[in-house]
Formats: structure tokens, sequence, C-alpha cells
């Protein structure tokens, strides 16, 4: 006598959207987003906090804050554009 196969949904994984697909991706996708926002925030202190910095300016005090910014916003666009 052959099992019939069942289906058990749980409350937490049901979704109205037939084409679904339950994971973790969203949730780290999200992280990723967060992560970006808070190195492009860190970006953004140091650059204005270097521009400031009396005494002599060298291209450190012009590159650095501003990479760091701008790699934190392609991480941040990287993030919520996947998810």
């Amino acid at each position: 006598m052959p099992l019939e196969p069942t289906t058990v949904i749980l409350a937490g994984v049901a979704h109205n959207n037939p084409h679904y697909a339950p994971g973790w991706s969203g949730f780290f996708l999200a992280l990723l987003g967060i992560a970006g926002c808070l190195i492009a925030f860190t970006g953004l202190a140091v650059t204005i906090s270097l521009l400031r910095v009396g005494g002599r300016k060298t291209w450190g005090n012009y590159v650095i804050g501003p990479a760091v910014l701008v790699i934190g916003l392609a991480t941040t666009a990287v993030g919520f554009q996947l998810l």
C-alpha cells in the first residue's frame, strides 16, 4: 500500500506569492545593505575629518575618505538591488 504525499505548510513559511523561495538570502542581502550604509557613513566621517585637519595636506587626505565612501555606497547599492 503506497503512502500518499502530504503537504504541510508552516505558518512562518506560508506566503501569498507562488514564486516565493523562502530562505536566508533576503536576510543576508539586507544585512549587506546595512553594512554598506555603515561603511558609507564611516567614509563620510573620515572625509570630513581629514579635510578639516590642520597642517600639511597630502593626497591621502583627498583620496582615502572618498574611496571608503564610494565602496560603502557600492556595497549598499548591491545589497539593496539584489534584495
